[in-house]
């Protein structure tokens, strides 16, 4: 398959940068869910409960990794 776009050499300069930018950014975020998910273990007494990312997509809900309460789904 032939691609419209090249990558030359400064494009991919510049897709390397973009991508340290994302990495950083989606390190920050998963930091962050994990420091919200010890303090609502903190809270509700439930030690292996979390923010459900089937497959590390969207956040489905809230629930437990041991499934001894159901996914918790809110709109």
């Amino acid at each position: 398959m032939k691609h419209k776009i090249k990558l030359t050499p400064q494009l991919k300069r510049k897709l390397k940068h973009w991508w340290s930018v994302y990495r950083l950014i989606n390190d920050e975020y998963w930091e962050a869910i994990i420091e919200t998910q010890v303090k609502m273990a903190k809270d509700t007494g439930i030690k292996d409960i979390e923010f459900f990312h089937p497959e590390g997509d969207t956040c489905v809900g809230i629930g437990n990794a041991s499934r001894t309460m159901p996914l918790q789904q809110f709109d």
